[in-house]
């Protein structure tokens, strides 16, 4: 009989996890959201197009970057933006730096991921809560109870401050998972009844308040309708994350005024969305978190830097130990 192993959390860490792992292991996945990517992710709301989370992605080790040209040759991925441009109070400054090609799902960002994730068991709104061990392995529920199945093993690769409050107080991992700090974002959405002219496709923002703004329309395979994704800076999220929402939402409409000329306050369509865990500002410093004596272990972007690739090389070398283990068994 195979090894069963539960995976926590369908973004590119658990996908790429998965992937690897379901050739040698009876591989579920878990996800607490209806769509898979984690901060990947795309909204579409009355004919808008938004990807409120991450905006695109680098391959710069050759195995990444096969895999997202396979993902372009299968639909799955599109190259975007043609440069990212820096706004600033006294205008735009033009990016002159060598271009390096970046990556976007399509048709939305987490086209990438449901790519990735073909043939793969996933279970969605599935949100696992607490973790025991008995003797027939370790048994997942939610937090209403509700019994998810025994696993062998368990591989959390959800936001280190959740991973941690789900592992036990022996996890070897604790203290690694605990040095991990990271930052909320804040992200406007903007939709628009008129064409808007801002001269770039992508800019990040020198700004108090605000780091990024994208014009949803230049990116392939997006909607025709006009719309804007504003970023706010992970620091004035982490100042602001309890702070009313129109306070929010009114404070980036001001700076985005100051910086661009132009008052979105009536726009056809405005929504914020707050990201808890956007930013890894110190990683754990290892590849990956394993516990042999448990069966646990974990990984993410947040073992080794803020890039997706970051987590595709988490979840990759945690895949290779555990693949030698399993054949091994």
């Amino acid at each position: 009989m195979k090894t069963s192993i539960a995976i926590i959390g369908a973004g590119i860490a658990g996908i790429t996890l998965a992937r690897a792992l379901a050739p040698s292991a009876d591989v579920t996945i878990f996800e607490k959201s209806r769509g898979l990517g984690g901060r990947m992710a795309n909204r579409r709301r009355e004919g808008f197009t938004f990807d409120h989370g991450a905006q695109y992605f680098t391959a710069r080790s050759p195995a990444f970057r096969s895999v997202a040209e396979d993902a372009i040759k299968a639909g799955h991925a599109g190259i975007w933006p043609k440069a990212v441009h820096t706004l600033r109070a006294d205008g735009l400054v033009v990016d002159s730096r060598p271009p390096e090609p970046r990556y976007i799902g399509l048709p939305g960002m987490s086209g990438f991921a449901n790519g990735l994730a073909e043939g793969l068991q996933i279970r969605k709104e599935a949100t696992v809560a607490a973790l025991k061990r008995t003797e027939h392995g370790w048994a997942l529920t939610d937090s209403e109870g509700q019994d998810f199945g025994r696993f062998d093993l368990v591989l959390s690769t959800a936001p280190a401050p959740q991973t941690i409050r789900l592992m036990p107080e022996a996890f070897s991992g604790r203290e690694a998972l605990a040095s991990v700090r990271m930052s909320g974002c804040f992200t406007l959405m903007i939709g628009l009844d008129e064409p808007l002219d801002l001269s770039f496709q992508a800019a990040r923002i020198e700004d108090d308040v605000l780091s990024w703004i994208a014009v949803e329309g230049s990116k392939p395979g997006r909607g025709e309708k006009e719309a804007l994704t504003i970023h706010s800076r992970n620091d004035w999220a982490e100042a602001n994350l309890e702070r009313d929402r129109d306070e929010v939402k009114s404070e980036m409409l001001a700076s985005l005024t100051r910086l661009l000329g132009l008052d979105f306050s009536n726009a056809a369509w405005l929504d914020l969305h707050r990201w808890r865990y956007a930013s890894v500002e110190k990683p754990a410093g290892q590849a990956f978190l394993f516990d042999e004596a448990l069966g646990l272990g974990a990984c993410g972007d947040w073992c080794l830097g803020n890039r997706v690739e970051a987590a595709v090389e988490s979840a990759t070398a945690l895949s290779e130990l555990l693949t030698t283990r399993l054949q091994g068994a």
